[in-house]
């Protein structure tokens, strides 16, 4: 069975994305850990809305998205990566996604969904591993809900390397 991963940047107000995307939060060190991260995937889960707002034009690992909006998902700058015979589009729940992801893939699949994918996810306790990278500025959207995290997972480790903080949380296993 597939290991599952997921890899989230949250903003000191608890954001994670700012002018709507999560890139403007990031800072050098959260992407080299995130680099690092993608490295060791076999294949990428998000949802429409992270499809639509991130860059995945050049990813060579198998890429899958829960969306609603299948017919009408791609946009002028996303024509391209669609037509990648590796980006598979599913009207699933992120659940449901995943399940159908670890079934097809072997190794890693690596989350990089925003708070909207991962939150039946975090409750249902599928992930193996949270990355969180804690930013020293705010975002403007997307709230990364603190208390589901705490009470499904239990924070493992923690380092600070400049002004970014990275957690790895895992399952309370109670």
């Amino acid at each position: 069975m597939a290991q599952i991963l997921a890899n989230l940047i949250v903003a000191r107000n608890g954001m994670t994305s700012l002018r709507g995307s999560s890139r403007p939060l990031s800072t050098p060190e959260d992407r080299e850990k995130f680099h690092s991260l993608r490295k060791g995937a076999s294949a990428i889960a998000i949802g429409g809305s992270t499809f639509r707002s991130e860059p995945y034009a050049n990813l060579q690992i198998p890429l899958f998205v829960a969306t609603r909006q299948l017919s009408t998902e791609v946009g002028a700058d996303q024509s391209e990566v669609r037509s990648q015979s590796r980006v598979r589009f599913y009207d699933l729940s992120p659940l449901e996604l995943l399940r159908v992801a670890s079934r097809e893939v072997e190794g890693a699949i690596l989350i990089e969904g925003g708070v909207n994918f991962l939150r039946g996810l975090i409750p249902a306790q599928v992930i193996d591993k949270i990355y969180i990278s804690r930013v020293d500025q705010d975002g403007d959207d997307y709230l990364f809900d603190q208390d589901a995290l705490r009470s499904n997972y239990r924070l493992v480790s923690t380092e600070k390397i400049n002004n970014t903080n990275f957690e790895i949380w895992e399952p309370r296993r109670e």
